[in-house]
C-alpha cells in the first residue's frame, strides 16, 4: 500500500510538475474515469441528472488523462494536462441518462420502404412528374441526448491563495484506467483506489488548474487493484 509523502499542496505541485518535466515516473497508462466520494463542504447543482445518479463521477470518454507512479511509487501523476486537442480545459460532454432512443420503424427494422406507410411523406415534383421517396434512414436519429459535464459542478473549494485557479476534489476514490505495459495499452480496466490516510490524517485530493489543466493528487494511501488472473 503506497503512503503518499506529506508536503504541502503549493510544494507539491511544484515537485510533481518536475518530475514530468523531466520524465521521472513510472507509467500507469490511460485514466478514463474519476470518481470523487461525497463530503460536507459538497451541494450538488440542482438539475444535473448526471450528478443526481451517479455522483461526482468524470468521464473523461475520448479525453484519456495519461497516469503515473512516482519513483518511490508514494504518489500518482498526471503527465498530461485535462484537455482536449484544442487545448480547452473541462470535461467532455456525456450521455443524458434520462433520454431514451425513439422507436424503431418497420422500414428500419425490415429495410423495405412501404409504400402505402409513407404516401403521405412523398413529395411530387410538379416539373418532372416524378415521385420523390422519403429521404435515406439517419442513424444520428439514434445518438443520445449530450449534456455538460463541468468541472466546477463538482467541486466547492478552490486552492487559497491561487485566486480560484485550483479547484479542489476530495475525497478520490478511485481512478479506472487502461494499463499499458511494454508499451502498449491494454483493454482491460485496473483502478487507482484511494484510502484514508491515518498517519497524516488525509483523504486524497485532485486538484485541477482551470487554466492549464494541470492535475495533480495529494494526500491519502492507495492501491492498485488488478483484474483476476492479471
Amino acid at each position: 500500500m503506497a503512503q503518499q509523502t506529506v508536503m504541502s499542496p503549493i510544494d507539491l505541485l511544484r515537485f510533481q510538475q518536475e518530475l514530468v518535466r523531466t520524465g521521472q515516473y513510472e507509467m500507469l497508462g490511460r485514466a478514463n474515469k474519476i470518481a470523487i466520494g461525497p463530503s460536507k463542504d459538497y451541494t450538488p447543482p440542482p438539475g444535473d441528472k448526471y450528478i443526481e445518479k451517479f455522483g461526482r463521477l468524470m468521464e473523461l470518454r475520448d479525453r484519456f488523462l495519461p497516469i503515473a507512479e512516482s519513483p518511490d511509487r508514494t504518489m500518482i501523476l498526471a503527465t498530461a494536462p485535462l484537455a482536449d486537442r484544442n487545448g480547452n480545459v473541462g470535461l467532455p460532454d456525456v450521455p443524458d441518462p434520462e433520454w431514451t432512443p425513439p422507436a424503431r420503424t418497420r422500414e428500419e427494422i425490415t429495410g423495405v420502404v412501404d409504400v402505402e406507410a409513407t404516401a403521405a411523406r412523398r413529395k411530387i415534383d410538379a416539373n418532372a412528374g416524378e415521385v420523390m421517396m422519403p429521404a435515406p434512414f439517419d442513424p444520428k436519429k439514434y445518438d443520445p441526448r449530450m449534456i455538460p459535464q463541468r468541472l466546477e459542478d463538482r467541486t466547492s473549494i478552490s486552492l487559497e491563495g491561487t485566486g480560484d485557479r485550483i479547484l479542489v476534489f476530495q475525497p478520490v476514490l478511485y481512478i479506472a484506467f487502461q494499463p499499458e505495459i511494454e508499451g502498449r495499452t491494454r483493454g482491460t480496466a485496473w483502478l487507482v483506489k484511494f484510502s484514508f490516510n491515518p498517519v497524516d490524517r488525509t483523504f486524497a485530493t485532485m486538484l485541477v488548474d482551470r487554466r492549464t489543466g494541470q492535475v495533480n493528487f495529494y494526500g491519502g494511501m492507495f492501491d492498485i487493484e488488478t483484474p483476476a488472473g492479471e
